[in-house]
């Protein structure tokens, strides 16, 4: 699963917001508590070859929010796979550290997750509301027959009917929270989604904490990319008004017109299983994305050139590259390559 927005307008931000980007008192990080995954999603770019957390990255994150939250302000925990709810053990007690250092230094501590819902039943809901998860991005591509095409598990088995279900429970549950289902759009199903959101508008449309995002199927590396059909730009605002639509009242979610991405941060980091440091969930094979390890003392060491090069966007005022930097910084790396092989 990806957890990147792409496609919004590119404007620039606010002075107010791009130090923000770069504040030291405000600290997000996106941990991979297990890179395993119980599905095996068609359009899927991940490997799942790392597996859970060892004990020594989990001291290191741990270290590291010790080291700063003297100065902190805002920590920002979102959990990202594979499937995060495969390690709840590691998340949970991650939170307990960071709320309870919350509590101590008076910084604010905030968490969210990217996960599929499979796992998602009452006694795992509540364990993520204790560890303070209070936003959820659940996938779903259609109805049951069409979901089930495309996000099975490693079996081979549909897994429409169990998220659903799980859905269905969280709603009952009085608490704070909020679901942002991430309803899958193509070429070729965006007629049946349409008529899926009016399933959703019945179910959910009356809860606010329930919103819908309407987000296109990407050629994102995966071994089924060349089945994917690319989308212009037309094309996409046409069907997303189409869905916008049938969705009716259900609150629906666009990306900003002042999307700056995560990995453009200055103060984002992500945090593989390995222990391993980048800056982008979506490419996690790509070298330019490797840019350090967290020691388990809970200090970085890293690549400050492939460091810079994330931040390069923002740093210089490129707000449609700022939207998504993986293109970018790609280009980067390759011009530099190139300039060391010709100057060596």
């Amino acid at each position: 699963m990806e957890m990147c927005h792409r496609g919004g307008g590119g404007e620039a931000p606010d002075s107010e917001l791009q130090l923000e980007y770069f504040s030291s008192n405000s600290l997000h990080l996106v941990l991979l508590p297990t890179e395993q995954c119980n599905f095996r999603c068609t359009y899927c770019y991940e490997t799942f070859e790392n597996k859970k957390m060892a004990p020594p990255v989990v001291a290191g994150i741990k270290a590291l929010i010790d080291h700063r939250s003297a100065e902190l302000d805002l920590l920002e925990v979102g959990w990202f796979g594979g499937e995060p709810m495969l390690a709840m053990d590691i998340i949970a007690d991650i939170s307990r550290h960071a709320i309870l250092r919350s509590a101590e230094r008076g910084f604010r501590f905030a968490a969210s997750t990217t996960t599929n819902g499979y796992f998602l039943d009452a006694e795992t809901f509540q364990r993520c509301l204790e560890s303070r998860i209070l936003g959820y991005q659940i996938s779903l591509d259609g109805a049951e027959e069409l979901h089930d095409k495309s996000r099975k598990l490693a079996s081979g088995a549909g897994t429409f009917r169990r998220i659903w279900s799980n859905l269905q429970q969280m709603k009952t549950v009085q608490a704070p929270f909020t679901v942002l289902l991430r309803l899958h759009y193509t070429l070729e199903n965006y007629k049946e989604l349409a008529r899926f959101t009016t399933t959703v508008r019945e179910e959910f449309g009356d809860d606010k904490r329930f919103g819908i995002l309407f987000k296109a199927v990407e050629k994102l590396g995966g071994p089924n990319d060349a089945s994917i059909t690319k989308l212009s730009g037309e094309q996409r605002n046409e069907i997303e008004r189409h869905l916008i639509e049938h969705a009716g009242e259900t609150r629906t979610q666009g990306i900003p017109r002042k999307y700056v991405c995560y990995a453009g941060k200055g103060n984002s980091l992500v945090i593989r299983s390995t222990g391993g440091i980048a800056k982008c969930t979506v490419a996690l094979q790509s070298d330019f994305n490797d840019i350090g390890r967290l020691r388990p003392d809970g200090y970085i060491d890293a690549d400050q050139v492939k460091f810079r090069r994330w931040m390069a966007p923002v740093l210089e005022g490129r707000w449609q590259d700022a939207q998504c930097p993986v293109e970018s910084v790609g280009r980067a790396a390759r011009l530099d390559r190139e300039l060391a092989l010709k100057t060596s």
